[in-house]
């Protein structure tokens, strides 16, 4: 942690101790907050806990520099993957998947909402993995930041500080917008104002973010509904769904689950097809979610389509990573044999299938029995559908652990998660734990990453 962000984080967690009974009310607060906003994951707010995680401005101008390149480099990908029978070969995409990567979305931009989950300590950045077919968060994040603001607001402690806050659904309906002006000036016939369908499986997890984000893009005069793909019917040479044309889908559902019940929502498939509507994000977006990418990025066989900033950035933020395989693989500067490396040096590694979230099939070496870990290789090896890693040093924190009226203090798990819309930075969410595995879905929780800067000192 850098001299400044030590600083803040310390006074920030000495004012919370010296009150106990405020904190507690604080605490409260913020999550009666996030209930009465309609923040809510399962029965109960948003989890969190009483501490954002501080960022300088200068960490935050790496994180702008990085995601700017990693996000053009991941974009090269997805349209190399389209014709390059190397990366088509190593990825193992399906036929039914190929046919959607294929569908065209009528804008150039091949990815233009992702999350690109990270480890940040200091300066150094490693990306762990990108959430680039559907990411979920944006919205949670702006409110519970909202719920923040109202608290840093009472801290004497901030007075010192200035603190920069982001609208990430702004950026997100701009990114929309613009995607949906480019398809539109191939097909007039669209409205300017387009009807907008925030789209998902009814029963997801994170249904109450899509509240959220239709009351935020309503207030900006947009008509939009929430519906699931099943809803959508053609009428004409329009995508109906719930009485309501749609002329721009905001597209939530997973990929892989969409092709798994394609037959439930023909209508919605082919209108994407037909170009009924303009889909964001595009289906090929799916082909960065996948976890082999991170091998790919540093496979000298696709080097030639990036530039040398980009690759200097996937040389400091990327990980070792190979498609798990019988193979021959080089290890810092050393040909190794794949599999029995793996098992030999399994505190080092970590394995994952390469399509899966919500932390799930995450093997971390260091924490996995030997005889679990050989099993997992065993069964893996040779369907080249999961990936090795080398294991990168979590970070962690302390927080704020409000039980009753006592204030306790733990250290936990910190991950974080930055946005890109477009290719650019636009701002950050942390997720805590107590586990290795960082995920909201496995019990953790979320808190704002915020920047801070000192305040000017005024005459």
């Amino acid at each position: 942690m850098i001299e400044q962000e030590a600083a803040i984080n310390l006074m920030y967690l000495m004012e919370l101790s010296e009150d106990p009974a405020s904190t507690a009310r604080y605490f409260e607060e913020l999550n009666q907050y996030l209930s009465d906003e309609g923040c809510t994951f399962f029965d109960g707010p948003l989890p969190t806990l009483l501490k954002p995680q501080f960022l300088t401005v200068e960490q935050v101008n790496r994180l702008d520099h990085v995601v700017k390149f990693i996000s053009s480099a991941l974009g090269k990908l997805i349209d190399l993957y389209l014709e390059d029978t190397d990366l088509r070969a190593m990825m193992q995409f399906s036929d039914a998947e190929n046919k959607f990567f294929a569908i065209d979305p009528g804008y150039k931009v091949p990815l233009v909402i992702s999350r690109l989950d990270a480890f940040m300590s200091g300066y150094d950045i490693k990306f762990l993995e990108f959430n680039c077919d559907s990411p979920a968060g944006s919205s949670y994040a702006d409110v519970i930041e909202s719920a923040f603001k109202a608290l840093l607001e009472k801290m004497s402690v901030l007075k010192r500080w200035q603190i920069d806050y982001v609208n990430r659904q702004e950026h997100l309906l701009n990114a929309l917008l613009q995607c949906y002006a480019e398809f539109r000036s191939q097909h007039t016939q669209f409205p300017e104002k387009p009807t907008i369908a925030i789209v998902d499986w009814d029963d997801v997890m994170t249904a109450s973010e899509f509240g959220l984000l239709q009351n935020f893009i309503s207030k900006r005069g947009y008509n939009t509904i929430v519906t699931s793909p099943q809803q959508f019917e053609i009428k004409g040479d329009q995508m109906v769904a719930v009485g309501e044309v749609v002329h721009l889908i905001y597209r939530r559902v997973i990929t892989r689950e969409l092709i798994d019940k394609r037959s439930e929502a023909e209508d919605f498939i082919s209108g994407i097809k037909d170009h009924l509507a303009c889909v964001v994000n595009p289906f090929r977006s799916f082909i960065v979610g996948n976890k082999k990418i991170l091998a790919a990025l540093t496979d000298e066989r696709f080097h030639h389509i990036f530039s040398q900033t980009e690759r200097d950035v996937i040389t400091s933020t990327i990980p070792w990573t190979k498609v798990l395989s019988d193979t021959k693989v080089v290890y810092q500067g050393f040909r190794v044999d794949l599999k029995p490396f793996v098992i030999d040096n399994q505190e080092k590694l970590v394995l994952k299938a390469a399509v899966s979230y919500g932390g799930k099939d995450v093997f971390l070496g260091r924490e996995t029995d030997p005889q679990k870990w050989a099993s997992v290789v065993d069964q893996h090896i040779d369907s080249e559908a999961w990936v090795v890693q080398e294991y990168t040093p979590i970070p962690q924190e302390m927080f704020p652990v409000i039980e009753s009226d006592n204030v306790n203090f733990k250290l936990k798990k910190v991950n974080l998660n930055p946005w890109a819309f477009l290719g650019r930075y636009c701002g950050a969410i942390s997720r805590i734990s107590d586990d290795s595995i960082v995920n909201v879905s496995q019990g953790g929780g979320i808190i704002p990453t915020i920047c801070f800067r000192k305040r000017k000192h005024q005459l």
